[in-house]
């Protein structure tokens, strides 16, 4: 068994790893788009009267000892000054995918560990960027600056010591993790860092007098063996900064789907097929944006009585254009929703058997106006905004919902001065 001071100098030179952390997610886009939030304690997650728990919170809030998952009344007894929203996940969605496309044009090695974290490995892009370190500070710069929200980001050579380093550099701030530096950095951290060890094995050591890092190095491995079983083999690791896990990066996605679940029941056709047109228009821009082409256009209704029901259709030419992928959808939704003229508490489309390329047919009429009108639009929606361009479907969205409206219209205009 290696003593600890042998451990350390493993694998120390051979990896980068940068972990990149927005900073109270969900919070941080409300007052971005109300900026009188500025400054007030922020609680995302529902009004204080309901049930439930909140997603996030501002660091206002958290100073009086308000944090995610606890209970939204709890939230209102320490903090009643504090401001209460349920939030909007889908406007959470479109911030998260601007944020994963900019860290993808860094490095191919990106893992998604949650819509607003990330981390990236540059070990296999040595010959692109002469400084690692000045590369993710530009990161943190340019995500700053294209999304309007602060970000933490750490490096290390692993992925628990970069993760460690956000939380030093928390919040905003840029913290490394220098080779050499590893046993002096871990030494004062509280047990309760180290990713694995909850509430109750916290309890278990601190009984042991077991409260910093350095106190755990002291318990030997088969003291850990009896306390926990099989996991006090990757805590011994863990908490000597080893870490020898790979990045998880995903391959190329075999579907995409968009849905969503109305809070009241709907049952009017024109209202419906206008939610329709959105998700089609939500499903081609995502098959774009990854250069993908969709030879099955399915739908999925859910009735007022919960029985739900799809309709799928195999496509001669496979398509990634708004206006085709409505056609087919459109013509599925018609024929699963005539007959039974129930109201809809859910409505989702879904492309999938994904191809890189189209070929085309010889029976397919193929217009190159269209797809290109699609890439511009991309274009305008990636600068300023998802909701910057709707078709005239989707604008009866924003007269039966003007709080969605006012929400993309201010969206537009905060990306136009940043």
């Amino acid at each position: 068994m290696l003593k600890r001071e042998e451990i350390f100098p493993v694998f120390r030179k051979t990896r980068y790893v940068v972990h990149v952390d927005l900073d109270a997610f969900f919070a941080s886009v409300e007052v971005l788009l109300n900026p009188e939030l500025k400054g007030k304690p922020v609680v995302v997650g529902g009004l204080p009267h309901e049930r439930g728990v909140a997603a996030t919170c501002s660091y206002e809030a958290r100073k009086y000892g308000v944090h995610s998952g606890m209970p939204l009344r709890q939230c209102y007894k320490l903090c009643p000054q504090a401001v209460f929203v349920r939030g909007n996940y889908h406007l959470y969605q479109a911030f998260s995918e601007k944020f994963f496309r900019i860290l993808r044009e860094y490095t191919p090695d990106v893992e998604e560990a949650s819509l607003d974290e990330a981390y990236l490995e540059f070990t296999r892009c040595r010959h692109l960027y002469p400084s690692f370190s000045e590369t993710a500070r530009e990161i943190k710069r340019r995500v700053e600056k294209d999304l309007g929200l602060s970000v933490s980001v750490g490096a290390a050579s692993n992925k628990i010591l970069a993760k460690l380093a956000t939380k030093k550099a928390k919040p905003g701030g840029f913290f490394e993790l220098q080779p050499g530096e590893e046993e002096e950095f871990l030494r004062e951290l509280d047990i309760s860092e180290i990713p694995g060890i909850g509430p109750k094995a916290q309890v278990m050591l601190r009984l042991l007098n077991v409260h910093k890092i350095a106190d755990l190095w002291k318990l030997p491995l088969g003291t850990l063996r009896s306390l926990f079983g099989a996991p006090s083999d990757e805590l011994y690791l863990l908490s000597r900064g080893i870490d020898c896990r790979l990045l998880e990066v995903e391959g190329k996605p075999e579907s995409f789907s968009r849905e969503t679940t109305f809070l009241q029941d709907i049952w009017d056709r024109e209202l419906l097929l206008a939610h329709l047109a959105y998700l089609c228009d939500r499903l081609a821009s995502a098959l774009r944006r990854e250069k993908l082409y969709a030879r099955v256009v399915e739908v999925k209704l859910r009735y007022s009585d919960f029985k739900a029901v799809s309709r799928r259709r195999r496509l001669l030419l496979p398509v990634q254009e708004t206006s085709r992928i409505y056609r087919v959808a459109r013509e599925s939704f018609l024929e699963l929703w005539e007959g039974s003229r129930l109201a809809l508490r859910l409505v989702g489309v879904k492309g999938s058997e994904l191809v890189e390329a189209r070929h085309l047919s010889l029976f397919e009429i193929y217009s190159e106006r269209e797809e290109r009108l699609s890439q511009a639009l991309d274009r305008v929606r990636e600068k300023y905004g998802f909701g910057s361009v709707l078709t005239v479907r989707e604008k009866m969205l924003g007269e039966v919902y003007p709080e969605d409206r006012s929400r993309g219209f201010i969206l537009k205009t905060a990306s136009l001065t940043r």
